[in-house]
């Protein structure tokens, strides 16, 4: 599982190693809401959250870093990778079992907090599986511009098993 973690992070860097920082800035209005940078800040901001509140076993998703450098330069985005990279690479498979108390917002109509037990692992699943939801933001943000992005970008996992599977039947079916 904490490979497929780093995958999350080699794909963010991949992306902000290809992004041109005016790209990176720019809101395709009305399609968008948001830069590119807006939502690789949003995705770093949950896994940060889950870094920084391990010690206490408290996460709390609420907590946004808005307006910094790394919503506006790629550059500082892939500094904060390398350091969710680094954190990644330290967490030992037995740690994955730690139960952490999660606070998130969950009325867009008034201010109401749901606050629930969770795991490191089941975190992990959880920001990396929003991490990708991201991703195929940025893909679109991409595509709009007349941009690639690599294979399998902004794809769930389960959904690159199903292509897989349907490719390898027809491969079967063509035999």
């Amino acid at each position: 599982m904490l490979e497929s973690q780093l995958e999350v992070v080699r794909q963010a860097k991949q992306f902000l190693t290809n992004t041109d920082i005016n790209e990176y800035q720019e809101i395709l209005k009305p399609h968008l809401s948001g830069s590119a940078g807006m939502h690789m800040r949003h995705i770093l901001d949950h896994y940060l959250a889950l870094k920084n509140g391990l010690d206490l076993k408290f996460i709390d998703y609420d907590k946004r870093n808005r307006h910094t450098k790394t919503e506006s330069c790629p550059q500082a985005a892939i500094k904060q990778w390398q350091e969710i990279e680094a954190w990644l690479e330290n967490v030992c498979q037995q740690d994955l079992n730690m139960e952490l108390m999660v606070s998130s917002e969950v009325n867009a109509n008034k201010v109401e907090q749901a606050r629930v037990q969770s795991t490191l692992a089941r975190e992990l699943i959880f920001i990396s599986s929003h991490a990708i939801h991201h991703f195929s933001l940025l893909s679109v943000i991409q595509s709009l511009r007349g941009n690639d992005t690599p294979e399998n970008f902004g794809v769930a996992p389960a959904t690159i098993s199903f292509q897989r599977d349907e490719m390898n039947k027809v491969s079967v079916a063509n035999s």
